[in-house]
Parts: structure tokens; C-alpha cells; sequence
């Protein structure tokens, strides 16, 4: 009981001051795909989505709400899941949308590029120092799950990006408290919070160009099949991304396999 009390109190913090009344179908696929994009487990996410079909019912059979936006909401399985990966043309035109000419666009880009290259967790990208970076080797150290330190390697428009903001940026917003943190507040000159990142991330996620819905998550997805369809080696993208396992980049190949069925498919080889 203490789980689905979380999670309606996480539901209720999603849709802020929103009368239920007003809420539909759609708002609850977008809370679905929020949950994926805080990295919650699936199981977790089942169960979240559980509780908020219950609570529904609840406003249903007390006459609350006329309609069920629940109702005919598919089950979460654990079995499926395989979320839309962003396009490149849509990386494209994401990691176009931050205003270069502006100190805050400056930073934008350069943080949206880093976690395209590097496909970071959100902890791992606002835990980043300035120490962390050697743009000469084109590398990062990062601090990963079970305080697990690897090197990434960071890719050439990210060090340009990442290269102008220090340069022409960071220093002018660092004090006394921005410590080693690489990423800051335009106006706090503090660490970026975990707020301000999902903020800039809706920013630039929506608009013409991209269909797909993008967080965290989906970028660090695109970055691993996009790697892949490239040619990059699994292991390679295991190690790039943290994985213990080569048995969690399945969700990655299974998208690859997908699209080369269907561009088999467009193709017709052989006929």
C-alpha cells in the first residue's frame, strides 16, 4: 500500500495543478514514457501505472470523473517494451535548436551533444567535473552505477561544443560555489540541477522535426543503436555506456534488427 501511495503522490507531482478531470488517454501514456525516461525499472513502472489505473477507478465509481482515461490503456509487460529510438535526422535537428549566438545556447549544445557522444545516465552527466575532461585525449572520466569509474570516449563535435563553453561561458558564470562542477546555472553560476536538465531537455524536444519523444533516456538510446547500426561493436557499446552485461544491450539490438528487417523489406534483395 505504501508503494501505490508513492506513486500516486508521483503521479499528482507530474501533472501539478491540473484538475483530474482534464486528464486523458494521452496524458497518461506521457506519464508512462516520463517514468522510462527517469530510468525506472519496468517492474516499478508496472507498478506505478497500476496504482493510477486503481485511482481512476476510484474517481470513476465515485462519480468524480465521467470517463476513465485508464480504461483502455494497454498493460506495461515486462516481456515488451521496445521504445522509440530518435532518427538521426531527429538528433539532427535537436542538437540544432540551441541558440549558439547566447551564452545559455552555448551551454545547451554543448551539454545535448556530450550526452549524444557519450549516451551518460543522468546522474553520470550532472555529476561531471571540469577535472573529469581531457579534450586533448578526447575522453571522460565518469562515475557510474555502484560507484564504478570508466573512461568514455567524448566525440569531436562534443569537444568543440564542450571546448567554446569553457571557454567562453563557464568562466564567466563560475564563483566561489560552482566548484569543479562542469555544467552550471546561467543566472545561479550553482551546479545544473536535476530540474534544469529535464527543462532544457522538453526545450528542445518538441517542434517541428521530431516525432519521437525525447528525455534522457531516449538520447542515450539513440546513441547506443546508432553506434550500432554504424558498425560499432557490442562491446564496445557496453563498455561506452556502463553495462555490466552484454545481455542489457538487447533493448539496442533488437531496435537495429528491426530496422534492417524493415529496409530488407523495402529493398526486396534478391528479387
Amino acid at each position: 500500500m505504501e508503494t501505490y501511495d508513492r506513486a500516486i503522490r508521483d503521479f499528482a507531482a507530474h501533472i501539478g495543478k491540473r484538475d483530474v478531470r482534464t486528464i486523458n488517454r494521452k496524458d497518461l501514456e506521457n506519464y508512462r514514457c516520463a517514468l522510462l525516461d527517469r530510468e525506472f525499472k519496468v517492474i516499478s513502472i508496472i507498478v506505478y501505472c497500476q496504482a493510477v489505473r486503481l485511482f481512476f477507478r476510484y474517481l470513476e465509481e465515485n462519480q468524480i470523473i465521467f470517463e476513465n482515461p485508464a480504461a483502455g490503456l494497454p498493460p506495461l509487460r515486462r516481456t515488451t517494451v521496445l521504445q522509440p529510438v530518435p532518427s538521426e535526422e531527429e538528433m539532427q535537428v535537436l542538437l540544432s535548436r540551441p541558440n549558439s549566438a547566447t551564452a545559455t545556447g552555448i551551454r545547451d549544445r554543448a551539454l545535448l551533444e556530450t550526452l549524444y557522444s557519450t549516451g551518460l545516465r543522468r546522474q553520470e552527466v550532472l555529476d561531471l567535473k571540469v577535472s573529469s575532461l581531457n579534450l586533448q585525449e578526447g575522453r571522460a572520466r565518469v562515475m557510474g552505477k555502484g560507484q564504478k569509474e570508466r573512461v568514455v570516449p567524448v566525440g569531436k563535435a562534443a569537444l568543440h561544443w564542450l571546448g567554446k563553453y569553457l571557454a567562453e561561458v563557464r568562466t564567466a558564470w563560475s564563483h566561489d560555489k560552482s566548484g569543479d562542477a562542469l555544467w552550471l546555472g546561467s543566472y545561479s553560476g550553482r551546479p545544473l540541477s536535476y530540474e534544469a536538465l529535464n527543462q532544457i531537455l522538453r526545450r528542445y524536444g518538441k517542434g517541428p522535426g521530431i516525432i519521437t519523444r525525447i528525455g534522457l533516456h531516449s538520447i542515450r538510446r539513440a546513441c547506443a543503436t546508432h553506434m550500432l547500426a554504424r558498425g560499432a561493436s557490442p562491446v564496445a557499446i557496453q563498455a561506452l555506456l556502463g553495462h555490466s552485461a552484454l545481455k542489457h544491450l538487447s533493448q539496442y539490438l533488437k531496435v537495429t534488427i528491426t530496422d534492417l528487417n524493415q529496409a530488407h523489406e523495402k529493398s526486396r534483395v534478391g528479387e
